[in-house]
């Protein structure tokens, strides 16, 4: 096995993957992270079929588009370097619905 492979038996899709609507096929997936010191952060995701993947963070100021590769890298890496920090608060143990705006 290379280390790009996820070893046999292991779910392709995550738990929470929502399909796309055939009617409103672009999705947004949103939550916000607590401040201690101001408001919450928003933290967007938009997807649309066919498009690189929408990134913004504290109501827009920080944005970036990534394939879904890319997407796809950065969630491994990050979900890991995050994973070293300590358990996950519960204010993360959510299911993020998908929206379409």
């Amino acid at each position: 096995m290379t280390t790009n492979e996820l070893p046999e038996g292991t779910p392709a899709r995550m738990p929470y993957a929502d399909q796309p609507d055939d009617q409103e096929p672009r999705r947004f997936y949103r939550l916000r992270a607590p401040h201690v010191d101001k408001a919450s952060v928003p933290v967007t995701v938009r997807v649309t079929p066919d498009a690189d993947l929408y990134v913004a963070v504290g109501a827009g100021r920080r944005r970036m588009y990534l394939t879904p590769n890319e997407a796809w890298a950065l969630w491994r890496c990050l979900s890991e370097a995050v994973a070293s920090t300590g358990e996950p608060p519960e204010w993360i143990r959510v299911h993020v619905t998908p929206t379409h705006r």
